[in-house]
């Protein structure tokens, strides 16, 4: 395992938590779909001049790529939309850990199924076992 990629991936995690209060607090100020509007506005001026001094692809190979490839940033709208809704609500944790649920939950199946072409990694009973503890966890954590 590469250490230096899983370190990596641990902050991109901090920094989804870090951007969940911003974009709850945003939508508080503004409104739920106009936050989750303003933030990708703002992601993608940020991305565009990324891309024009660090870039080295074809963005214009757009054209050519299969069609559900493009449904990322539907999803991502779609996802930045229910958190700029439901962090104001019931907070960052909350929010993040049945977020992490879902996304473990979602892998997971996608690994098992290989349905993007990736390593594919068969469910066991470790692995039914720690997504069963991540539901405990998120039952814990939201328990009042």
């Amino acid at each position: 395992m590469n250490w230096l990629f899983v370190g990596l991936t641990a902050i991109a995690g901090a920094v989804l938590s870090i951007q969940a209060g911003v974009n709850g607090a945003l939508g508080r100020k503004v409104g739920t779909i106009e936050g989750a509007l303003i933030s990708f506005i703002v992601g993608t001026l940020v991305l565009f001049l990324v891309t024009i001094f660090f870039g080295k692809g074809n963005i214009l190979s757009v054209v050519s790529v299969p069609k559900w490839q493009l449904l990322g940033g539907v999803l991502g709208a779609g996802y930045l939309f229910v958190m700029v809704l439901v962090v104001p609500k019931i907070g960052v944790g909350s929010s993040l850990i049945a977020v992490i649920a879902g996304q473990i939950l979602m892998s997971t199946l996608i690994d098992h199924f290989n349905f993007f072409g990736g390593k594919q990694i068969l469910i066991d009973w470790k692995r039914i076992v720690a997504i069963l503890l991540m539901g405990f966890a998120l039952y814990l954590y939201n328990k009042r």
